[in-house]
């Protein structure tokens, strides 16, 4: 009551809320609802100082007197001190705790807990200890992640006017500035070169481990070859020194500017890869992991790194493999990354020769993938539509449907900016709402929801969207433009906010345009999968297995060190398997959304149950389902990636695709045979099918050439093969008639010409359509030819004399006939 505002008052029993709100209340001027802002040299109004009346004890307890007798039982009780209570686990005590309001707060399953009530201690006869304990570690000695300007050595004093800004202005009394001192050795670069490649800590005086990658002077930037040994010196050109002066210029400035510290000339910089963490190596080992982080600098002034510390971080200090008697003791419970049963909890029950002897819970049956399922008929269900096909669908100015989908600003009579937009797009925010609205690399995209309400706010407003489009390119828009009558004017636009209002458009879900999100509907649909999924597992068996090799065990204190580099996509179904976090371990659930910061990826994932710490994910999820996890902490049980398969697995995976097989295979299938590659191919593309070295050529009798080694020359793949005589050559009558009655080019023909184009428009020998005979049939155990199909039975009947071909001009066989018919003529 002394501090709320009457707004608040919800928070107060309900006996209380006359006084705060009734304009008769005695202490109605406690809450005013308008009042002064002191801005006071501030920026923003929730920096000012707000000028309300200091309240009267008194006059508030006389006030609330006569109400506190109007006060229940548990109103009261809530205002009254209780006791210390002291919360013990306890593995011998195993029950459900009931829910203190039901159907909000679930039940707590498998209760371990006992409560005490706890008797604090007496502290009479002890002596109040002021400031730091004996032993504490400081200035040089002090723990990771403590700050300490006594890492390097240094100087400080009170400077006047020095002018370090902070919130963006100039400090305009006297400063503390630290000078960085004993900087000549530091600031060399020959001291840095011998440094390439090992560790260092930057950041001053917020030191964090880094790995030194390259130093740079004015003239020349030092990096490590492959070999990690030898040093490569490259020269600077115009470029590279200009980048160097501006760089150590803000270098200078910044520290000066921003942290009050003079660190002098910069001769040298020093380019960084930041400490990423541990990773765990196949044999056990934890080494260190580097790698750029785009939210820290990379480049450091090389007077500001300190080479060593007294007491390392002991979070990140590199060990070598332990025993696996060690490292998984008896009794250790873990998850399964073996192909067997990936992702599933087991129990160590032994170890032999560097093994471990395991009991997995395998399902009964294996989880069908019903979730991806689900997002794509989703997604065809509700398309996106580009925004221009919106425009001309709609018949409205593509400006206006861009103005009208964001925020639309229009001026009220009485100076007001009213927004009477749908706000499905915020292009300078980066965002959009989820279910609506999306940008590609082509432009915005809206959905058939989006459609829809932008329909009906047409046809619910067609006098407003008709004004508008007259003029679409306006930059400021007032009512008097949309509506000439002042009163009509106000009232059309206190029904459009109204209107708008009723939507609800303020609680659509916002997030980053490159947040991948599923809006509510999928992920009530994915939270109704999973209990069905969940109730599937439930059904499962412990089955022993032996000798399995410590790469597929993956331990939960070890998770951030094994799964760092996973990739998920929205519908994965994950376990959590970390050793601490807001999920129960060994929780399932199906990826909802992904999100990207400069550190972490970030995971919203709806549950198959229920636990306390769960949430809604922003009313989309039902409650206590949903919760935001990092991606190391989950393991991607859709895509397996960090799978260890046994050595029979590899051995399988790694056996090469059968390279031959004999000729007595399957019953009535042609098997092929491993051959030598064939000489190149020699003449067009229409090569004759079946000719060899003997092949009959270009015409004039001669022999022709065919392929090389007597092989035959191949036809275009889209010719049709028909099998002719099998087992020999052919003569060139017959091998001449190519499938159109063309002369094959290259074969074991008589060549060009023959006896004219007789029947058919071939110029083959009486103009018949001939067949392409292959040198060896099936029968040879050679593979058929695809197009072994009788022909037409009216293929060779006689067609009359069209022929063109011109008789004994052909350079392929001698033919005294000339003329237009040729050799049809004769048949005739």
């Amino acid at each position: 009551m002394g501090v709320l505002p009457d707004r608040s008052k919800k928070i107060v029993p309900t006996v209380y809320h006359d006084l705060m709100t009734n304009s008769k209340s005695p202490i109605i001027d406690f809450y005013p609802r308008d009042f002064e802002l002191d801005m006071n040299g501030k920026k923003m109004e929730w920096e000012a100082v707000v000028k309300i009346p200091f309240i009267d004890e008194a006059r508030l307890l006389a006030a609330m007197a006569p109400q506190n007798e109007l006060l229940s039982d548990d109103e009261k009780a809530r205002n009254g001190f209780g006791v210390p209570l002291k919360f013990t686990y306890s593995p011998e005590v195993n029950f459900t705790y009931p829910s203190p309001l039901p159907g909000i707060f679930p039940e707590i399953q498998y209760c371990h807990c006992i409560e005490n009530i706890f008797d604090l201690p007496n502290i009479e006869g002890l002596e109040y200890v002021s400031g730091l304990t004996n032993g504490a570690l400081v200035n040089i000695k002090a723990l990771a992640g403590f700050p300490t300007l006594h890492t390097l050595p240094h100087s400080a004093q009170l400077v006047e006017g020095y002018g370090v800004n902070v919130f963006q202005q100039d400090s305009r009394n006297p400063s503390v500035i630290v000078t960085l001192t004993d900087t000549e050795m530091r600031t060399k670069v020959e001291t840095w070169k011998k440094k390439l490649g090992q560790r260092c800590f930057v950041g001053y005086p917020f030191i964090q481990e880094a790995k030194i990658i390259k130093v740079q002077d004015e003239l020349f930037t030092y990096e490590l070859a492959e070999d990690e040994e030898t040093v490569v010196t490259k020269d600077h050109g115009n470029r590279e020194a200009s980048d160097f002066a501006k760089e150590a210029e803000f270098l200078e400035n910044w520290h000066a500017k921003r942290l009050g510290i003079t660190v002098g000339q910069i001769e040298c910089l020093v380019h960084v890869h930041m400490l990423k963490g541990l990773i765990k190596t196949e044999e056990g080992a934890l080494i260190k992991e580097y790698a750029e982080n785009p939210s820290l600098r990379k480049v450091y002034a090389s007077q500001t790194i300190v080479e060593e510390v007294v007491n390392e971080d002991e979070r990140f200090i590199e060990r070598s493999a332990m025993p696996i008697e060690e490292e998984f003791p008896q009794g250790t419970r873990a998850f399964f990354l073996g192909e067997f049963a990936y992702g599933r909890p087991l129990e160590v029950t032994g170890h032999v020769n560097g093994k471990a002897n395991i009991v997995v819970l395998v399902p009964k049956n294996k989880e069908p993938e019903i979730t991806k399922k689900i997002i794509y008929q989703a997604e065809r269900s509700n398309p996106y539509t580009p925004s221009f096909a919106i425009a001309k669908q709609l018949g409205v100015h593509p400006l206006i449907l861009s103005k009208i989908t964001s925020s639309f600003q229009v001026i009220s009579a009485a100076g007001l900016k009213l927004n009477l937009g749908l706000n499905l797009k915020f292009e300078g925010r980066k965002l959009k709402v989820l279910g609506y609205s999306r940008k590609s690399e082509t432009g915005w995209e809206f959905s058939n929801l989006a459609v829809k309400l932008i329909a009906d706010y047409m046809v619910a407003f067609p006098d407003f969207f008709a004004a508008i489009q007259k003029e679409p390119q306006r930059s400021e828009t007032s009512e008097r433009d949309l509506w000439s009558d002042p009163s009509v004017a106000s009232q059309r636009v206190k029904d459009i906010v109204a209107w708008l209002k009723k939507q609800e458009t303020s609680k659509f879900e916002r997030v980053p345009l490159d947040a991948e999100q599923l809006d509510s509907g999928i992920v009530m649909a994915l939270a109704t999968a999973g209990e069905q999924l969940h109730q599937a597992s439930l059904e499962a068996t412990a089955k022993p297995l032996s000798s399995v090799p410590r790469t597929a065990l993956l331990k939960p204190a070890d998770a951030e060190m094994v799964l760092g580099n996973q990739t998920f996509k929205l519908g994965d179904r994950v376990t959590f398997v970390a050793a601490a976090g807001k999920v129960p371990i060994g929780t399932r659930g199906t990826v909802a959304g992904i999100s990207r910061t400069a550190t972490a990826v970030l995971l919203d994932v709806v549950w198959d149950t229920s636990f306390m710490s769960g949430t809604t994910l922003g009313e989309r999820a039902p409650m206590f389902r949903g919760q935001t996890v990092s991606s190391s902490t989950v393991l991607n049980t859709s895509n397996w990636q960090v799978v260890s398969a046994s050595s029979k697995s590899r051995q399988r995976k790694s056996v090469p695709a059968t390279g031959s097989v004999g000729s007595y295979g399957s019953v009535g299938v042609t098997q092929y045979k491993d051959a030598p590659a064939p000489p190149p191919l020699r003449g067009g593309w229409r090569g004759a099918a079946s000719g060899d070295s003997a092949s009959s050529g270009r015409g004039r009798n001669s022999p022709g050439r065919g392929a090389r080694g007597g092989k035959p020359n191949l036809l275009h793949s889209t010719l049709v093969y028909r099998p002719g005589q099998q087992g020999g050559n052919q003569s060139g009558d017959n091998a001449n008639n190519a499938p159109n009655g063309n002369h094959a080019p290259n074969g074991n023909v008589n060549g060009r010409g023959g006896s004219g184009r007789g029947q058919g428009r071939g110029r083959g020998n009486g103009g018949s359509r001939g067949s392409l005979a292959p040198q060896t049939g099936p029968g040879r155990g050679q593979p058929g030819l695809y197009g072994n199909v009788p022909p037409p039975a009216n293929l060779e009947t006689s067609r009359g004399g069209r022929g063109r071909g011109r008789g004994g001009r052909g350079r392929g066989g001698p033919n005294p006939n000339r003329g237009r018919g040729g050799a049809a003529a004769q048949q005739a």
